[in-house]
């Protein structure tokens, strides 16, 4: 849900920034439901059980997830979402990968991931959003040259 947050404030930085293609609200939620995907995909290969399962003594803070722990979609989803709103919107970058943080921690604080899955799922989601976002330079220079 704080994902799909991020990609309404790229819709509203691309209306306050009156562009004629809502360019960065577009990244963020291909890139948001591509990092998604990809991170639900890769759960059965690393198939890595999550803290409480491996670890006992860990108590998790809300329902534990039926799916493995490793990449956090969570993260995946946010660091996406994020990072394809900061290449359109530069000024907005650091603050809304600060929000993508503190998404991907509170898994970690939850109980529901360990540190390395929140960091996977972030590169993850910033790998996707940035292929996105060369794609989208790439068709912009070939539909507007001559």
């Amino acid at each position: 849900m704080k994902s799909l947050l991020i990609v309404g404030i790229g819709l509203v930085a691309d209306l306050v920034a009156r562009r004629r293609f809502p360019l960065a609200a577009v990244l963020a939620g291909v890139s948001y439901a591509c990092a998604s995907a990809l991170a639900s995909g890769l759960k059965p290969v690393f198939d890595r059980p999550r803290p409480p399962i491996g670890h006992p003594e860990i108590h998790p803070l809300v329902a534990l997830p039926g799916d493995a722990s490793l990449p956090s979609g969570h993260a995946a989803g946010a660091f996406a979402a994020a990072f394809a709103v900061g290449l359109v919107h530069p000024r907005l970058r650091g603050p809304l990968l600060g929000l993508a943080a503190l998404v991907a921690l509170s898994r970690v604080w939850l109980g529901v991931h360990y540190l390395t899955d929140v960091l996977a799922g972030a590169a993850l989601g910033a790998g996707v959003a940035y292929a996105a976002w060369r794609i989208a330079v790439i068709i912009e220079a070939r539909t507007s040259s001559p």
